[in-house]
């Protein structure tokens, strides 16, 4: 089963967290939205889990949306078909 998932999370820390956790899932398609795809429920209860405890439920929202697979095969992109991540990283001397 794939699932759009989104979120708006209010601090920079636990916004990387879970995105660092949903790229294992799937790709990457805007920045606060990724395409995954979940083998079984079991699976899907699982990220459902680790999701949950990465987030304050006061401050940060995550959305998972069901895609079957007629709504994935209708997929429509207008624009730019991939998002560049963002890879941050310090060099020290």
């Amino acid at each position: 089963m794939h699932y759009l998932i989104c979120y708006d999370i209010a601090d920079d820390s636990r916004r990387d967290d879970v995105a660092t956790l949903l790229s294992g899932y799937g790709p990457r398609v805007q920045l606060s939205v990724f395409e995954c795809e979940a083998g079984s429920k079991a699976v899907m209860a699982e990220l459902r889990s680790k999701l949950g405890a990465l987030i304050d439920p006061a401050e940060d929202q995550i959305r998972m949306y069901p895609l079957g697979d007629r709504s994935a095969r209708g997929l429509l992109v207008i624009g730019a078909r991939t998002i560049e991540e963002r890879q941050d990283f310090w060099i020290i001397t």
